[in-house]
């Protein structure tokens, strides 16, 4: 039964991996290598994208590599999930509307010995995805420019994570995921005049990786007394030079719609040294308390509720960071610092135990969350921040004393500010995922 499961994952695997995308549709992700922390899981998202804190036989927690061994013996995770965002744009009163959805990712992680644990599959890292417009007037020669970016950067990962600690009341581990990194970025510019329909320049600029990449995790977990439940984590991904390459093309056509009539007029590459990106050092940090309501009377049914609180740190440093294009005079690039808050809450947590006796809403688990991101530029020297709500519900399949559950996730945020005269954008984020973990 169980090697059925691994052959078919890894079939499906394949499968996506050859056509895996993650999208972004957000006009903020222009500037630097785009989107990078849009966590996209709907169990972590949920609870205001705090993620190094999820450590138990129920999910598949591929951003903290700590937690791989902590999944119950024996038991096999299969977890994928289903991103989609609409995007709402205002700029000097005018709206524009843009819808995206993609599949987020795909992975497997077992616990291979009492104190061992693997996971293996692909990521997202960062995505671009953006489409706007821009009218230069200059009298007769008036131009439009249109502006468009796609592209990502993937991440097929292995993990390992030994516990160094694995006591009833204590809970000490730590882990590591080394990954090939791979994808591309495009940022294309057409011009043309207003007057013209498709005559006009096109410039089109890329930016390629292909290397290694590595992050780190721990995970530390007590238990007070038998109803109080405290954890820490924290994961780093170190300051890494990433190899990469790039090149900018600038083309005159009579119809800029169509490559096969498109002149060269600029092309350049570079594949040395000097075209990788360096990537600074990334801290996240997370917290949570439970408290385990021990039998209480609800209906005449005793019931082990829980309730949990959540906080999460998350820092880079991206003032040294250089564009292969350069830097607009408008733009600086700094820190970047994240601050999240997450609630989750369990009416039965012994759900398996009492599965004929309970209702489907009583296994449910609700969570809600909300985060503050400062993103790692300013504009005119002004910050930019991305914050907003998230909620949550996560439902488990009780079948054949089955681990396995559905997963959702709605995100209500907003990025910029209109009254600074930077774009707003305000988005609604939604995604489903599933987890599956074979019964006995």
């Amino acid at each position: 039964m169980k090697v059925n499961v691994v052959l078919t994952f890894i079939a499906s695997f394949f499968a996506f991996a050859l056509t895996a995308q993650d999208i972004s549709n957000s006009s903020y992700s222009y500037f630097g290598l785009g989107n990078k922390n849009r966590v996209g899981h709907p169990v972590f998202e949920s609870t205001g994208n705090i993620s190094g804190i999820y450590a138990d036989s129920t999910i598949l927690n591929f951003y903290n590599p700590a937690s791989y061994s902590l999944l119950k013996p024996g038991k096999i995770l299969l977890s994928t999930s289903l991103c989609g965002q609409f995007s709402l744009l205002n700029e000097n009163d005018q709206s524009s509307y843009f819808p995206s959805a993609s599949l987020h990712h795909i992975a497997m992680a077992m616990s291979v010995k009492k104190f061992l644990g693997i996971s293996f599959g692909l990521k997202p890292y960062l995505s671009k995805g953006y489409s706007f417009t821009y009218n230069q007037f200059t009298g007769q020669d008036s131009l439009t420019h249109q502006y468009e970016g796609k592209g990502n950067f993937q991440q097929l990962y292995f993990g390992l994570a030994t516990s160094i600690l694995d006591k009833e009341s204590t809970t000490f581990s730590l882990g590591g995921n080394i990954s090939y990194l791979f994808g591309f970025l495009d940022k294309r510019r057409d011009s043309r005049l207003i007057s013209s329909a498709t005559a006009g320049g096109v410039e089109v600029k890329r930016t390629r990786v292909s290397s290694f990449h590595y992050d780190l995790g721990i995970f530390f977990r007590q238990k007070v007394g038998n109803n109080h439940l405290f954890k820490i984590a924290a994961t780093l991904e170190p300051s890494q030079e990433i190899a990469s390459s790039f090149s900018d093309a600038l083309y005159y056509s009579q119809d800029i719609n169509n490559p096969v009539l498109f002149d060269t007029l600029f092309y350049s590459n570079c594949e040395s040294e000097n075209c990788n990106i360096n990537l600074p050092l990334e801290l996240d940090l997370s917290f949570a308390y439970s408290f385990r309501f021990s039998g209480r009377v609800v209906n005449n049914k005793k019931r082990f509720s829980q309730i949990t609180l959540m906080a999460g740190f998350n820092q880079s440093d991206w003032s040294n960071y250089m564009p292969h294009d350069g830097l607009s005079p408008s733009i600086k690039f700094a820190e970047k610092t994240q601050l999240s808050f997450g609630l989750s809450y369990v009416p039965e947590t012994k759900y398996l135990e009492k599965a004929l006796i309970t209702k489907w809403y009583e296994r449910l688990n609700y969570r809600m969350g909300y985060f503050d991101r400062k993103l790692p530029y300013t504009i005119n020297e002004i910050e930019v921040h991305d914050f907003g709500m998230t909620f949550g519900l996560g439902m488990p399949i009780v079948i054949q004393q089955s681990l396995s559950s559905l997963n959702f996730s709605l995100v209500l945020g907003k990025r910029g500010l209109q009254n600074e005269n930077i774009v707003e954008e305000n988005y609604v984020g939604i995604n489903f995922g599933l987890i599956l973990s074979p019964s006995n």
